[in-house]
């Protein structure tokens, strides 16, 4: 008897009690539904976070501040040091920058320059509040237009998608190629200087960095430039952050190294996955509470498939002792039943995943009018191929389980005697 024979042989079998195999099903349905609607929300939301962490920083980069008190790791609160002063900040000069980039797996560090800019204004006379930050090779998720280039003498911006309508637009899209005017100037001069720049990109709105827009390296120059009029040249060689490009593929334990490295000389250094972690943490530890539902909806489905087959069994036991009689061996008795205990969960787990990618198609549309409102490019669930292929395996391989014990009963049945059974 081929391996066809018996898969057809199973399917027919199966719909002999419709009302006992339905109600299997939909049991399985349940625990598949729960299951995969959590992992889309899973991979929704770390998809998103993944975009928005090229908005901060990269894989490989370490972003590194001077040791403050109270920022070690210490148990408890720092003892007060007698030449410790209130108020005053420890800086990160060029000659620091030069010890860092001599570090071990280091391949390049810069002072992180965080442009002063006064305002923005628009079409409307109100002038904003603006943050930027200078261009970077990190690419940011963007709604329309394109990055700010870094090669231009012209003076661009990328827009945080909360100025567009501030500034007068009726949409980004309306924004782009506009002009806006920047006002940046100097702390010790107290001149203020305007220019004109080019809006050529609007990006996604940002959980990790919201309200920071991108200006490109001639604009950045030109505000540093004012910035540091009349300061001090020694205030000119100092730095608050620095950012640490570190060396492709390098370890936990490295990075681990690297970073307790900096902490002797005196510097904070974190990832950006130290940054955004916790957030992570939060969302797999809720859906992972919610797979547990769909876990404890499978272990009660698995029992429904044991008592599916073994009723079957009982029902066909004179059957069971014919085919045995005719030669048929207990090896694929076995894998009949077997086979029925796999369709049983293959069935359950397609309509289960199926019911969760059109929940999740209504999810994300209720989300994006609603409380998630204004998150352009977050959709709440999504699905994987990867994912759904091994949610759909884990069930079948659940349901195989639950039914040996019934096959087994059936394979071991001497057919004498279930050829008597009334």
């Amino acid at each position: 008897m081929k391996f066809t024979d018996i898969l057809k042989s199973a399917s027919s079998n199966l719909w002999r009690n419709k009302g006992r195999t339905i109600l299997t099903i939909v049991a399985i349905f349940i625990g598949a539904f729960t299951i995969s609607v959590t992992t889309g929300v899973n991979i929704g939301v770390n998809d998103y976070i993944d975009k928005q962490v090229n908005s901060v920083g990269a894989s490989d980069m370490l972003v590194v501040q001077p040791l403050q008190p109270g920022m070690t790791n210490t148990e408890g609160p720092e003892e007060y040091q007698e030449n410790t002063q209130a108020g005053t900040q420890e800086m990160i000069a060029q000659d620091d920058l030069k010890t860092m980039e001599g570090l071990k797996n280091v391949e390049k560090a810069e002072a992180y320059l965080i442009p002063q800019i006064d305002y923005i204004q628009g079409q409307s006379d109100k002038k904003y509040v603006f943050q930027a930050s200078p261009s970077s090779e990190l690419a940011r998720d963007m709604e329309v237009g394109r990055e700010v280039s870094t090669k231009s003498e012209k003076y661009e911006v990328t827009l945080s998608p909360e100025y567009v309508e501030s500034l007068g637009y009726k949409s980004a899209k309306d924004a782009i190629g506009k002009t806006v005017t920047l006002a940046f100037s100097s702390p010790a001069t107290k001149e203020q200087k305007t220019v004109s720049a080019e809006v050529v990109g609007v990006q996604t709105t940002s959980l990790v960095n919201g309200g920071d827009s991108v200006i490109n390296p001639a604009l950045a120059d030109e505000v540093f430039k004012q910035n540091n009029d009349g300061l001090p040249e020694a205030m000119k060689e100092n730095y608050y952050i620095a950012t640490l490009t570190m060396e492709k593929g390098l370890s936990k334990d490295k990075i681990t190294d690297l970073k307790n490295e900096l902490e002797d000389k005196g510097f904070l250094a974190m990832t950006v996955e130290d940054q955004i972690g916790m957030i992570r943490q939060v969302i797999n530890a809720i859906t992972g509470v919610l797979t547990m539902f769909g876990a404890i909806a499978l272990l009660a489905a698995s029992f429904g498939i044991i008592n599916t087959l073994y009723m079957s069994v009982q029902d066909r036991t004179r059957e069971i002792g014919l085919m045995k009689a005719m030669g048929m061996s207990s090896g694929k008795i076995f894998l009949m039943f077997s086979t029925e205990a796999l369709l049983i969960g293959f069935w359950g787990s397609v309509l289960g995943v199926l019911g969760a990618m059109g929940a999740g198609g209504l999810i994300n549309n209720i989300a994006a009018t609603s409380f998630l409102d204004g998150l352009t490019g977050f959709s709440l669930v999504q699905f994987s191929i990867p994912s759904v292929l091994m949610i759909m395996a884990i069930i079948m391989l659940i349901a195989f389980l639950a039914g040996t014990l019934p096959a087994n009963r059936a394979a071991r049945l001497d057919p004498i005697n279930a050829l008597r059974y009334e």
